[in-house]
């Protein structure tokens, strides 16, 4: 998966030039590709220096020996010969080339398995260049590091070793190595942001390799090649991802680079399997890749091979050699501590295990398998963790899936397994909610009487609904929802479709059968369900539509109805500031962050704000056009505002949400536009606030990703601390935007709760007897977070000026009592 970067065979050629004539032939057979007989010469040229007692170059011709055995993939040979280099050079101190042998070392116990070991051997080697200043080896040995972490399944220790690489790399424009060394740290960076899903940063850097005049070996370019392929085949074309294998093999076999012959074949293996499903082939390639990663003792090879046979040979119906590949796979990982492999193995034997119908089996490797991978995760940093559940979603969907077809599963434990399987990087990022797994019996205690929370899971052979009251819960399954018939309902909604009628009614069967609903309706939804709106499906048992009896709130997870927020006063004081708004920002058409947006003006925005700041009591602060500026949402600028508003454009980026972004105005007189991007919103503080609206299109649309839903401006902002948002599910007219947001203030300045007010602003759409009552008008706005309590209100001037002549008042007849009382005395 990621590029070698021991360029041993480049150093062979250099190494074995000198006066010594079995060092001139072993060099001119390594030029023609007879390394087995350049390795030959070696051996005999150590033993001669040994007995004629010319140490140094024993010591010499060990190296090379060693270093053309990794090119060959015999790791067991590599490391014999290195440590014997390394026990004689130590006599007469040669540290430079023992700096050498120990990363020759480390490369033959990575590829063998030995990890604590080959991190011993980097770090020493590193040591060594850094005490003798040599930046290159420091480099290399730095990224050798980044690999061991990588092998293990340690992505943040990667990550950390990888960039201290490229600091050093950075600091070395002027040296001839520098583009060698630059293309393979970079390309190492790359192959970890694939490892982890963050695919378009990895096709960035990729961009970034092919631009630049290539420096690396022949086998590093196989390497890059394969790495592109993978990313081809991730990106839906598994046909060019093929041909990049096969050249990636070629050159690898030209090269005589074992271990990257065995990823090729991996590689190719995979896309006829997964993509073309040519089973047989499949099986070819990755028999021809196991018969090579035995060849040379390669554990990870041998571990991966069977892995992957075990799953073709499973859907051949092999069942027993299936299982016996996998936990011989299971096991040799356990040896060599690969805990990306372990998960997957004990995956495919809960798979095997559970269409043998051995469900207590299933059960247990399942949760094995989840156990390891939420090991894994806990190594990771917040910032690597956003699409680490995109690929290990199915095991906790086997799991679920297994316990809703059994008889004695109970709601508690699949709310545990559905709350375990998503939103885990959301909550991570939410301090109070940090680390918590609660049971169901803790969700109950803090829902109110009158509400029902309704937890969804979509599975890709059943659904499910996990309905929770304060007295009750229970667990309603239901058949599975495809993410097509999703789509189509939320297209018919946008476009005024009079399908949605219809479709209405088939999700209200799917989604709330067998659901007893409460005054107030909270919706945990599950992938791509995220973008039904719940408002407009049909009520059980009535012609009406649920918004007709119900408020909706809609949360990322159960958790959030535990979130810890500071006790706040239900009223703030009149010089209090209860609205920061922006609104009508310049549109500069010559922008390139507008992507294919062709934005207008939006005239009604300057009418929407003010006609917001004139249904609410309190202070507010109203930034239109120029004045529209990021830098007032920067530092403490939005302290204690318990309303915030946005009304302008947006752009949604459906392949990487920190891209998404909020058009502000700039600070600089040479640009028109500003941006607030998606990433920069989690670093706002937002604590205080009791709503966050988002008055711009799609704002509650993003990047779907298994494991944690839809990545959208509404989880942004309940992580910068805002305790609720109102975004929007698609694009809605500017004028009746504006007077549904006017409507919605009105009702939150009337003290109703959050959801309520939203409800509020909803109905006076729907029975407006207009063109506004369309779904499409009102249904797109939808509020996430706490929407049971209403935003906190200031007191009017009045009161308080009322207040205090009363308590002036009453100072003063408790004077005249007292005067009283002493001149009758």
């Amino acid at each position: 998966m990621f590029f070698r970067l021991a360029w041993f065979l480049m150093m062979l050629a250099a190494s074995l030039s000198g006066s010594h004539s079995r060092f001139d032939d072993a060099q001119a057979l390594q030029q023609q590709g007879k390394l087995k007989e350049a390795r030959e010469v070696l051996q005999a040229a150590a033993s001669e220096f040994a007995a004629s007692g010319d140490r140094k170059s024993q010591a010499r011709a060990l190296s090379l020996e060693g270093r053309l055995s990794l090119a060959l993939g015999e790791y067991r040979a590599v490391i014999a010969d290195a440590e014997a280099a390394v026990a004689i050079r130590k006599g007469f101190k040669d540290d430079i080339a023992i700096g050498e042998d120990l990363n020759t070392l480390g490369s033959a116990n990575l590829y063998l398995g030995n990890y604590g070991a080959a991190l011993s051997n980097f770090r020493q080697a590193l040591s060594v260049a850094l005490a003798h200043g040599d930046a290159e080896a420091a480099i290399t040995r730095q990224n050798n590091i980044g690999n061991v972490w990588y092998f293990q399944g340690r992505y943040g220790d990667a990550l950390r070793e990888y960039q201290k690489a490229l600091d050093k790399v950075s600091a070395a424009t002027a040296e001839k190595w520098f583009p060698r060394r630059w293309q393979l740290t970079v390309a190492n960076l790359a192959a970890l942001y694939q490892r982890v899903g963050r695919e378009q940063e990895a096709l960035g850097l990729y961009r970034q390799l092919a631009a630049s005049p290539q420096a690396m070996p022949a086998s590093e370019q196989a390497q890059y090649l394969l790495n592109q392929g993978i990313l081809f085949r991730r990106l839906g074309d598994p046909i060019k991802a093929l041909e990049l294998y096969r050249a990636a093999q070629a050159m690898f076999e030209r090269e005589r680079h074992r271990d990257g012959e065995i990823s090729a074949l991996r590689s190719v293996g995979l896309a006829r399997a997964i993509d073309l499903n040519d089973l047989s082939g499949a099986e070819r390639a990755f028999t021809a890749g196991l018969e090579l990663a035995e060849q040379s003792s390669n554990t990870r090879g041998i571990v991966q091979a069977k892995l992957y046979r075990a799953e073709v040979l499973r859907r051949l119906h092999r069942p027993r050699e299936a299982e016996r590949d996998a936990g011989d796979a299971l096991e040799a990982a356990r040896r060599a501590g690969l805990t990306e492999e372990q998960w997957q193995a004990q995956y495919a034997l809960g798979k095997l295990a559970e269409e043998d119908r051995r469900n207590d089996a299933a059960r247990d490797d399942y949760q094995a398998a989840i156990a390891t991978i939420e090991s894994l995760r806990s190594g990771l940093g917040v910032s690597m963790r956003t699409e680490f559940l995109a690929d290990k979603r199915e095991v906790y969907d086997a799991m679920i899936d297994l316990r809703l077809r059994e008889a004695g599963s109970q709601a508690p434990e699949l709310f545990s397994w559905v709350e375990r399987s998503r939103t885990r990087t959301l909550l991570d990022r939410v301090p109070s909610l940090r680390g918590r797994e609660p049971g169901l019996g803790e969700i109950q205690s803090a829902l109110q009487p009158d509400s029902v929370l309704l937890n969804y899971w979509v599975g890709s052979r059943s659904s499910a609904t996990i309905w929770i009251t304060r007295s009750g819960a229970g667990v309603v399954r239901n058949p599975a929802l495809s993410s097509e018939s999703i789509a189509r309902f939320a297209a018919a909604l946008e476009d005024s479709d009079d399908q949605w009628k219809s479709l209405s009614r088939w999700f209200r069967d799917r989604l709330l059968a067998g659901v007893p609903l409460r005054k107030h309706v909270i919706v945990v939804p599950d992938g791509s369900l995220g973008a039904v709106p719940f408002e407009v499906l049909g009520e059980p048992g009535s012609a009406s539509l649920l918004i007709e009896n119900h408020d909706i709130t809609y949360l990322p997870s159960a958790r959030f109805v535990l979130r810890e927020r500071a006790p706040a006063a239900k009223w703030l004081p009149p010089w209090r500031t209860e609205l920061v708004a922006f609104g009508d920002p310049p549109v500069e058409a010559a922008d390139l962050l507008a992507g294919a947006a062709r934005w207008q003006r939006l005239t009604a925005s300057a009418g929407e704000v003010a006609g917001i700041a004139h249904v609410l009591a309190g202070r507010s602060r109203i930034h239109l056009r120029a004045d529209a500026r990021k830098r007032y949402l920067i530092g403490r600028g939005l302290e204690g505002v318990p309303l915030v508003h946005f009304s302008t454009h947006a752009v949604v980026d459906d392949e990487n949400p920190d891209r998404s972004r909020i058009l502000l105005a700039s600070d600089s007189p040479a640009a028109a536009n500003d941006y607030l991007f998606e990433a920069e919103v989690y670093d706002l503080d937002l604590k205080g606030v009791d709503l966050a609206t988002i008055s711009a299109c799609d704002t509650a649309r993003g990047k779907l990703i298994r494991g944690e839903g839809i990545e959208a401006f509404s989880r942004a902002f309940l992580a910068a601390g805002s305790a609720a948002t109102v975004t929007s599910l698609w694009r809605v007219p500017d004028q009746p935007t504006a007077d549904f947001m006017t409507q919605l203030y009105y009702f939150i300045a009337q003290g109703q709760s959050k959801a309520e007010a939203l409800r509020s602003a909803k109905l006076r759409f729907l029975r407006s007897q207009t063109v506004l009552a369309q779904p499409r008008y009102w249904a797109a706005f939808v509020l996430n977070g706490d929407g049971w309590n209403p935003s906190r209100r200031i007191m009017p001037w009045s009161v308080l000026i009322a207040a205090a002549i009363a308590l002036l008042a009453l100072g003063i007849w408790g004077l005249r009592r007292a005067t009283v009382a002493r001149a009758s005395q």
